[in-house]
């Protein structure tokens, strides 16, 4: 059995080895993985994420936040944050082949070139979750050049990290208007709650935002956020990602959020705590969060 096996793989093996043109495409994966692995020695991936720092109460819930140090609110989004209705809404409006590819899309950026020089117009679609995380981790003008760095570095990105923890870095970075940067972030400042309590429309209504933080602006342009929102959810019920009667209820849900301060419960303990606990982005307290509101109510 085992030697009538060997004979099909070296048979099969030899069949391969005839046809030049699959000879010249393992030659050529092969030249690009060499290639690929000799300028990754060369020019090392490096993320340098700056979290804001935030104390947590018994039960996880921000107690106290602190700006970080480029100053904006980048509260860390761990990947047990991340809700399934949050990822597929994600994955399918930012990149449905996500799981599948290595970092680019080759089929969406032969059609964003095709559109750009030949039908002289721009399209956008062809950058996947990993080249918005190379390009978020190290901005820079969009030019030719820039563009290919931001493939390296998404061969790096898919080299050296899971599909969930680029997706993590995905949702850490995004923008949701002025200062407010990641998933995190934006439910506790604009919803005031953690992100596995958004709801479908909530989820969907924040997907939407970082293509346009500087036109959709959350208490400001809440109807049109809606309109858009209602739009994606639509196509979400089209291609049934998710149950009909979600996307019913989603649809007639309210959108009248606006933008909190973020939790400033305990400062003295958590100035404490910052201090001595520098390079921590997420600092565990055993404070009761319930009683912490209310003795400072009281007080």
């Amino acid at each position: 059995m085992m030697l009538s096996i060997i004979k099909n793989i070296k048979l099969l093996w030899q069949h391969v080895v005839r046809r030049k043109w699959i000879r010249r495409c393992m030659g050529f994966v092969a030249a690009f993985v060499f290639i690929f692995l000799i300028l990754n020695a060369l020019f090392p991936l490096r993320i340098n994420i700056h979290y804001s720092q935030i104390i947590t109460a018994s039960d996880g819930t921000v107690l106290h936040a602190f700006l970080s140090k480029d100053d904006k609110w980048r509260l860390k989004t761990e990947l047990n944050d991340i809700t399934p209705t949050l990822k597929k809404a994600i994955i399918y409006k930012e990149d449905k082949y996500f799981y599948y590819h290595p970092g680019i899309n080759p089929a969406a950026i032969v059609r964003a070139i095709f559109n750009n020089t030949i039908k002289g117009k721009k399209t956008s679609g062809a950058s996947t979750i990993t080249m918005q995380v190379a390009r978020m981790l190290d901005p820079k003008d969009r030019t030719y050049v820039n563009k290919l760095m931001e493939i390296f570095h998404a061969f790096q990105l898919e080299y050296h990290y899971s599909k969930n923890e680029i997706l993590q870095f995905y949702l850490n970075l995004i923008p949701f208007g002025s200062n407010i940067e990641g998933v995190k972030s934006a439910s506790y400042i604009y919803l005031q709650q953690e992100p596995d309590y958004m709801s479908l429309a909530q989820t969907v209504a924040l997907s939407i935002i970082p293509n346009r933080p500087s036109s959709l602006l959350i208490g400001k342009d809440n109807e049109r956020i809606i309109h858009e929102r209602n739009k994606w959810l639509n196509r979400l019920k089209g291609d049934k990602i998710f149950p009909s009667e979600d996307i019913e209820d989603a649809l007639l849900e309210p959108f009248h959020h606006k933008r909190h301060d973020v939790p400033k419960l305990a400062p003295h303990l958590s100035l404490r705590l910052a201090a001595s606990h520098k390079n921590q982005p997420i600092i565990h307290s055993c404070i009761d969060r319930a009683k912490q509101e209310k003795a400072e109510n009281l007080a």
